[in-house]
């Protein structure tokens, strides 16, 4: 019995030195990975599904395009055209210098006539003669007075004259033609006759063509 009680003793000893016992549960285990759910159906490859576009429709847009693109295409050229055509008008009609005939007449008879060199006679009477043709071939009397006096400015510039800066072709011309005088008033007629045809809209008439006629007849007969 007293072995029984050491023994007893001895666990008892041991077991209030060690503590009293504890428990802890076992560590849960993990279930088996399972295959994830497919995303996407049967038989599909995972690139986006292509779709039909109708022929028929592709056809029509592109032949709205072309037509939209050639309306776009004609509307800047037909811009264009407006913005020469009135560069060119305004240009045609810009604001020049210009003085009557008879002023300038006037302000050539001032200046005492010296004698020409003979290349400057040959020009006005070839000028004079080629006016006189124009008068009588042109058929309408506006084209045959601008025709005209246009031959004249011509000759002029054919002279060997230096042209002043501040000289428009008609000043100049009627400058050379009246370097004799006797003439002024003719010129400045003709001159004249021309700005209003040539600048101011005026239709000619066969009267007016006749009285130019007449005028460089006279002309012709001074530089003879």
């Amino acid at each position: 019995m007293s072995v029984v009680a050491a023994l007893f003793l001895i666990v008892m000893i041991a077991a209030a030195i060690q503590g009293a016992p504890t428990f802890r549960p076992s560590e849960p285990v993990p279930p088996a990975s399972e295959p994830p759910a497919p995303t996407t159906a049967p038989g599909a490859t995972g690139l986006p599904e292509e779709v039909e576009i109708d022929p028929t429709s592709a056809a029509v847009v592109q032949v709205f395009a072309v037509i939209l693109m050639l309306l776009v295409v004609a509307g800047v050229i037909a811009l264009l055209v407006i913005i020469v055509r009135a560069l060119l008008r305004a240009w045609r009609n810009r604001p020049t210098e210009r003085r009557d005939g008879a002023e300038v007449a006037a302000d050539v008879a001032e200046v005492a006539a010296v004698p020409e060199p003979e290349v400057v006679v040959e020009a006005i009477r070839r000028g004079i003669a080629g006016a006189l043709q124009a008068i009588d071939e042109r058929a309408l009397p506006t084209d045959a007075v601008i025709a005209a006096w246009v031959g004249l400015e011509e000759s002029a510039a054919d002279a060997g004259v230096t042209r002043a800066a501040s000289e428009t072709p008609g000043e100049f011309a009627l400058r050379v033609i009246t370097r004799r005088s006797g003439i002024e008033d003719d010129a400045s007629e003709l001159l004249t006759l021309f700005e209003r045809v040539r600048f101011g809209a005026h239709e000619a008439t066969e009267s007016e063509r006749h009285a130019a006629r007449a005028a460089l007849r006279r002309i012709e007969e001074v530089w003879r």
